[in-house]
């Protein structure tokens, strides 16, 4: 059985730092959706599943996105998370690192997702 997803998931190389309380670990981002975030799992990996966990991510531009998710599944070395009330200021640059990934009327059509 095929799993049906909401959003596209776009494999994006950029420096991740993910966070959680006075935790910090840099790990490897595999790909990153509008709604979610997969990462690899980190060999000092020592978390609380049930706790919020930060991720800071450097932009091609040089910016930072910061965003807050929920650990959702551990499988095989990946950590995949669901975003967390994901702000405005959150959303645009998050849009436009996907945009240079997938076609724009999708992108909206996601974006529309979000809001309804």
């Amino acid at each position: 059985m095929e799993e049906q997803r909401r959003f596209t998931r776009v494999s994006l190389q950029a420096p991740t730092e993910m966070h959680q309380g006075a935790a910090s670990w840099s790990v490897q981002m595999i790909d990153i959706s509008l709604n979610g975030i997969a990462v690899t799992q980190p060999e000092d990996w020592d978390a609380d599943y049930s706790q919020l966990f930060s991720f800071n991510i450097t932009l091609p531009d040089s910016g930072e996105l910061e965003i807050f998710a929920h650990l959702i599944h551990v499988e095989s070395g990946t950590l995949g998370f669901q975003l967390e009330n994901l702000q405005p200021e959150q959303r645009a640059p998050l849009a436009q690192l996907l945009a240079s990934k997938m076609e724009q009327t999708l992108l909206n059509n996601e974006i529309d997702l979000l809001d309804s």
